[in-house]
């Protein structure tokens, strides 16, 4: 296309445009030239480089939005920022009481920010002590709840859980719940006979006879054995139980006594079953018993053929061990002396038997032990081994006898590692040959693979442990093993983990303490078993207290007075504050559990007359210095009162005698109700009958009150008598009661008297201020609406001017005593609410 077709078309459309535009709206017609057009695009280019690339785009990015950019420019130019930053109202330097009205408002915004602030830290900081205590409870059930040292797994069959909740209780549960009555009532009458200072019987023997009655075939064994293994010498148990356990020769003495015992009751009903056998005859003694059992164990040819020194079918060997198997030297050594056999030997046992010259006796020793390493210890007889292993008794015979050899080991204690398994049949030939062979620990130097008491017992606890033993099928076998080793503590904690042979484990653990040879930890807050650093092991102590607490928790609520008897026992013990933990366990006792009813079968019924005083209760019993019941009443009600259980705590202040926090606590309440109407069963009322007891108690004690707690008492049982006058119509008498107590003002003057009287109050008579000033308001009101409305009935013709006088007067004179009671509202340097004083005031102006 050229310039001519080009000029062509912008004609025709220039002539198409002017056809079509009105008349009256065309506009001017504009010629340009080439140059002028020429001119015109060389000054917007120059403007447009002039300006740059940025505004150009701009320009084109704004105008396509429809922006004016010009007048947009000019407005930015006219914002200022100066007045922004300026305050609306500026305070003058000397503007005193704006700068007043400023510190005020901050001072109150940053206390109540810090009452915020402060409440906040509070609660989170009792939330988590909460949370610890119980993760606490939680944490020492769990830990009590482990299985004993030694044991590492747990059961691998699944408990049986019933799934009938109401099936009537089978015999096992009748005849331990019979067991734990008979136990309570023999606390009972322990506690009650320390009391009276007539008790002679130790609990071990209470018990033990008590146990041959029992159902439980194990009870009676396991109650014989504690009590002969408790029957030591009183000076063995002072000092430390556990020190003097392991020290003191006595406790291996009862325990071979005792399975010596044993032995020779079970070698008497073989007898007596092999009458004919065992030909027993002659003087009723134990070596005729041993003869009698020897024939009747060795009747046949065969059983002898290992056996050495056999005189008539007879042999000597067992003869001499089944006669130190019986603790009887006296026999073995008679057997020796009629055979003729190891003279050597019997001269060794005569010799300890009288209390012979020890070096003498240590000759032989040596000698009798170089035959057995290079002799006897290949021998075919197990009896002559065995006789020369552990010739026990004769060595534990020093103390029996009271010879000069105070050691404890056996004459030929050697080799300790044979376990003479032909003769080991039972646990009990077990624990007798390792008794038997025990030495102090200050000879381990000249036989350093010898078996003491220390040792024992971790073979036994540890090395052996509850799997070996398989203790939780056989748990009386177990139990035997740790008492007859001198681990009571292990041994009860292991009763008390079953509920069948827990209620044994208490009353057991009792009766040790009672006679001093039960280890207990030093803080009352220890596990159940625990270890002290200065005991040596494998000793334990157990916690008596956690362990009677969690016993009579199981009953307390049921039956709070045998939980009593149980609390009783732990009068000498003492918690890491140094409080009683008897009196610990009443105070959670009747935390948990305070009712009226609770209160009158602890401390009995109330006396009519005294309020403070209660006659009869499960108290009455136990009342003595450790087991005060004043005592006690004033630390729960302690507590009571932090939890703000008022009532409660009231009744057992009056039962303390503690006339003084009573009152308190009384003032609170009533200032909650004193202004409330006469209900029944109200608090209010409650608190009516208590004050009528009260007022002969107090006038007798007056003085020994605080003083400001006795007027604010006495003013708080005014205004109630105040408050029940007026909502029995009684206005008049309800106004004088005020009146007499100085209480509310009857003029101008009176007010500052007022004042001064409250200021005097507690804080209890301030809180029910507002609710009296508007009582006695309504009083001065009512009146005078009533004096004003028999004015204007009376006929004015017929009145009589003396009346008409005397009526202004009376409006005039509750006009002043209205106009007195808002003055005091003004006055009194509390706050009372809005309401109250427009309230106030609105009556006061009615009255004009």
């Amino acid at each position: 296309m050229n310039l001519g077709d080009l000029l062509q078309r912008a004609q025709s459309l220039s002539n198409e445009t002017n056809m079509e535009t009105d008349v009256e709206l065309e506009m001017p017609r504009v010629e340009r030239t080439i140059s002028q057009v020429l001119q015109a695009t060389q000054e917007l280019h120059s403007r447009v480089t002039q300006k740059g690339t940025n505004d150009l785009q701009a320009h084109i990015l704004m105008g396509s939005k429809g922006v004016d950019l010009p007048r947009l420019t000019q407005k930015l130019d006219s914002l200022s920022a100066r007045k922004s930053f300026e305050p609306l109202n500026p305070i003058l330097d000397t503007d005193v009481p704006g700068y007043l009205k400023n510190e005020r408002e901050n001072t109150i915004l940053s206390v109540i920010d810090e009452i915020n602030r402060g409440i906040f830290e509070s609660v989170e900081r009792q939330k988590w002590r909460c949370a610890y205590t119980e993760w606490g409870d939680d944490k020492q059930s769990l830990l009590n709840a482990l299985v004993g040292p030694g044991q590492q797994d747990f059961p691998d069959r699944p408990l049986d859980v019933g799934t009938n909740m109401c099936d009537a209780p089978d015999a096992v549960t009748l005849a331990r719940s019979e067991m734990k009555e008979q136990y309570a009532a023999a606390v009972k009458g322990y506690n009650q006979g320390r009391i009276a200072n007539t008790q002679t019987e130790t609990l071990m023997s209470t018990f033990k006879n008590m146990a041959q009655k029992f159902e439980d075939e194990h009870a009676p064994e396991m109650w014989h054995m504690l009590d002969s293994m408790s029957k030591v010498p009183p000076n063995v148990r002072t000092g430390d139980p556990l020190e003097k356990r392991q020290k003191a020769p006595q406790f291996v003495q009862q325990a071979r006594a005792y399975l010596e015992r044993r032995y020779k009751i079970y070698m008497d009903t073989i007898v007596r079953k092999n009458l004919l056998r065992a030909e027993r005859g002659g003087v009723p003694n134990v070596r005729s018993l041993v003869k009698s059992f020897v024939s009747v164990q060795f009747q046949s040819s065969s059983s002898c053929e290992r056996l050495m020194d056999i005189d008539n079918g007879t042999p000597l060997w067992p003869l001499v061990y089944y006669s130190l198997r019986t603790g009887d030297l006296g026999s073995a050594i008679s057997f020796l002396a009629t055979s003729g056999a190891a003279p050597d030997l019997h001269k060794l046992m005569v010799q300890l038997k009288e209390g012979g010259n020890s070096l003498a006796a240590a000759k032989m020793e040596t000698a009798l032990t170089l035959e057995y390493n290079n002799q006897l210890k290949v021998c075919t007889d197990p009896f002559k081994k065995a006789v020369s292993f552990a010739y026990i008794f004769p060595r534990f015979a020093v103390w029996k006898y009271n010879v000069v050899l105070q050691v404890y080991a056996v004459i030929l204690a050697c080799d300790p590692q044979d376990g003479h398994n032909e003769l080991m049949r039972t646990i009990d030939d077990f624990l007798w040959l390792q008794l038997s062979i025990l030495r102090r620990p200050d000879q381990l130097n000249e036989h350093a693979d010898d078996l003491t008491f220390t040792g024992l017992q971790k073979l036994v606890l540890e090395e052996y442990g509850e799997k070996y033993f398989n203790a939780r099928e056989r748990a009386p076998l177990y139990f035997q093993v740790l008492v007859l080793t001198g681990q009571f503590e292990a041994a009860l904690e292991f009763l008390a983990r079953s509920d069948a042979t827990r209620v044994h484990a208490v009353h057991m653990a009792m009766a040790l303490n009672e006679l001093g040879l039960l280890g207990v930890p030093r803080s009352v807050q220890a596990t159940l078993l625990s270890e002290d650093p200065d005991d040596g092991k494998p000793m334990k102590r157990l916690n008596l207290v956690r362990l009677i607490v969690m016993y009579a928790k199981c009953f307390e609520e049921a039956e709070p007075d045998a939980a009593l008897q149980y609390y009783y026992l732990l009068r000498n013990f003492k918690d890491d504050h140094g409080n009683s933990v008897m009196m610990n366990c009443l105070s959670d006792l009747l935390m948990d559990n305070c009712t009226p009813g609770m209160l009158r079968h602890l401390f009995g019924k109330e006396d009519k007359k005294d309020p403070t005083r209660y006659v009869g209760g499960v108290f009455f019993d136990l009342f003595t210095k450790e087991c005060d019941k004043r005592s006690l009443a004033n630390q729960v009600a302690s507590q009571l009162a932090k939890c703000s259980n008022f009532e409660m705590a009231i009744r057992l202040y009056l039962i303390a005698g503690n006339l003084e926090d009573a009152l308190q606590l009384i003032c609170s309440l009533m200032s909650q109700v004193v202004h409330q109407p006469l209900t029944s069963g109200s608090l209010r009322e409650r608190l009516n009958q208590l004050n009528h007891k009260l007022e002969d108690v107090l006038a007798g004690r007056k003085n020994e009150l605080d003083a400001n707690t006795m007027i604010t008492y006495t003013t708080l049982t005014q205004l109630m008598k105040f408050f029940d006058l007026l909502y029995s119509n009684e206005s008049r008498s309800a106004s004088q009661i005020l009146v007499n107590n100085r209480f509310i003002p009857t003029s101008s003057e009176d007010v500052e008297e007022c004042v001064a009287n409250l200021k005097r109050m507690g804080p209890e008579v301030i809180r029910v201020l507002p609710d009296v000033m508007l009582a006695a308001m309504n009083i001065i009101y009512d009146e005078f609406v009533q004096t004003r409305g028999s004015s204007n009935s009376s006929d004015t013709s017929d009145m009589d001017d003396t009346n008409s006088e005397g009526q202004e007067a009376a409006m005039l004179h509750l006009r002043q005593r209205a106009k007195a009671l808002t003055n005091m509202a003004a006055s009194v340097p509390y706050r009372l609410p809005n309401q109250t004083n427009q309230r106030l005031v609105q009556l006061e102006i009615l009255m004009h």
